[in-house]
């Protein structure tokens, strides 16, 4: 990927519907050079979809946070499917270093976030969890839809 790929990518992160002629505006390049450069991204697997965010998914959903999970030996199989059938776990991520697994976890308010983070300690084989609550995104589906961008306040 060259630097018009990447400014490419980055206006369809912020808004996955524009179309072909505002981004070739914007990237100041013609149509047929963004078709070409879409079709290439896409065939190449670099863009694997498009989207769209929900603004419900913000509304009912809007306590966010990241948590870092230490598994006990040989646990983590269990621990990711036991983790896999919360609904306020969002994604799970495995990682390298102190922390073995991110989880990304959202609720609809303080205290079913303060369940959720409870039910994920007692799960059997984890040792240790570090939580980080998403006070206000700058950048990404949050920041676009505009209402929400400081989901505690």
């Amino acid at each position: 990927m060259d630097d018009l790929d990447l400014r490419l990518i980055s206006l369809l992160r912020h808004d996955g519907r524009r179309s072909v002629s505002e981004l070739a505006s914007d990237l100041k390049v013609s149509r047929a050079t963004v078709r070409a450069r879409l079709d290439k991204l896409v065939d190449s697997g670099e863009i694997l979809g498009f989207t769209a965010v929900l603004r419900d998914d913000w509304r009912d959903l809007p306590i966010r946070a990241v948590t870092l999970v230490v598994v006990d030996g040989h646990n983590t199989d269990p621990v990711i499917r036991r983790l896999s059938a919360m609904t306020e776990v969002r994604a799970i991520h495995s990682t390298n270093g102190k922390w073995d697994l991110v989880l990304d976890i959202a609720t609809r308010d303080l205290v079913a976030f303060d369940d959720a983070l409870n039910r994920i300690r007692l799960i059997e084989g984890i040792t240790g969890t570090e939580t980080n609550l998403l006070l206000n995104t700058r950048k990404g589906p949050a920041a676009s839809a505009g209402e929400f961008k400081d989901v505690l306040g």
